[in-house]
């Protein structure tokens, strides 16, 4: 029982911190005061790709496919006096299609990602930071394996919608150099895991007790964020986060991205991403129908139609 007053003392800290950025009278400045400077600074983006191959009566062989895939990137900061509020979202979506017209698409990607971020300085580098992220997607995953004895596969429902779902409150130190790197370490961080279907809960999935649909965790957390410009019209950019339970430590749950976007203009771009997980909790399905812990690992090149919004 204490351990869960703590969890939800620590979840309420950081989203009452959060909560006073939004009521603070200096992130709602009167429209009509003399002070004009926008303290402000938002950016989005959105990205839409296609890439479509036919074939017919081909006599080197292959198979006709259709993939699509979009990208939404927001973000705010809000920068005055002590004040730093830093909302970030990136939410993506792919499918692809192989074969005839009447076969079903197949998610290739799938990601809701948000992240608020509320520091207060102790210097230009120095900022106690309270944090809340949140991570799940939006459709069903499934995975084919084998059928024993046969050369057919069955499609399994391996996850879904806030299946699983986390969320992770934390309290900290941040360092930071300026927009181009900043390092978040959290000694007061609460995990939470959802995971909201029958059937995956009872299984016990993504660490839940058999039966259970949420899971809290007290641990410690590490946030790194990193920019750069490589080149003239190439940026990479790379997030990492690590958390550690108590009970379990040091035992890691590493979640990790980087990007690199390479700009042919202001409309078309093409954007390489990775992504890296691996969870002590999460038991991965394998082909051959067992079940262990992996390093789980996504590539995704997109090319497309790419529309920025400031």
């Amino acid at each position: 029982m204490n351990r869960k007053i703590l969890f939800v003392v620590l979840f309420l800290a950081s989203l009452c911190t959060i909560s006073y950025a939004q009521v603070d009278p200096d992130l709602d400045p009167d429209p009509m005061a003399e002070d004009t400077i926008n303290y402000w600074k938002t950016e989005a983006k959105f990205s839409f790709n296609v890439q479509q191959v036919g074939l017919t009566n081909w006599a080197a062989g292959g198979e006709s496919s259709l993939a699509l895939g979009a990208v939404l990137q927001a973000n705010g900061k809000y920068e005055k006096d002590q004040v730093v509020w830093e909302n970030n979202a990136r939410i993506a979506y792919g499918v692809l299609r192989q074969g005839a017209v009447d076969n079903r698409f197949e998610k290739t990607d799938d990601i809701i990602n948000l992240s608020s971020k509320y520091s207060q300085k102790f210097s230009e580098k120095v900022l106690m930071t309270s944090a809340i992220l949140f991570q799940t997607q939006m459709d069903e995953g499934y995975k084919y394996e084998d059928i024993p004895n046969s050369s057919d596969k069955r499609r399994v429902l391996i996850s879904n919608f806030l299946a699983p779902g986390y969320m992770q409150a934390s309290l900290g130190l941040t360092y930071r150099e300026g927009d181009i790197m900043d390092m978040t370490l959290s000694p007061f961080t609460g995990r939470f895991t959802f995971v909201m279907n029958d059937s995956l809960a009872n299984a016990g999935a993504f660490g839940v007790l058999p039966g259970e649909t949420f899971r809290a965790e007290a641990g410690i957390s590490f946030n790194g964020n990193v920019k750069a410009k490589l080149m003239k019209n190439v940026d990479f950019k790379m997030g990492i986060n690590l958390f550690s339970n108590y009970e379990k430590f040091p035992n890691t749950v590493v979640n990790g991205l980087a990007e690199i976007v390479l700009k042919v203009n202001d409309y078309i771009a093409s954007t390489i991403t990775s992504q890296i997980i691996y969870d002590d909790d999460v038991m991965i399905n394998f082909d051959d129908g067992t079940q262990g812990r992996a390093l789980q690992i996504k590539n995704v090149i997109n090319v497309g139609l790419t529309i920025g919004f400031k």
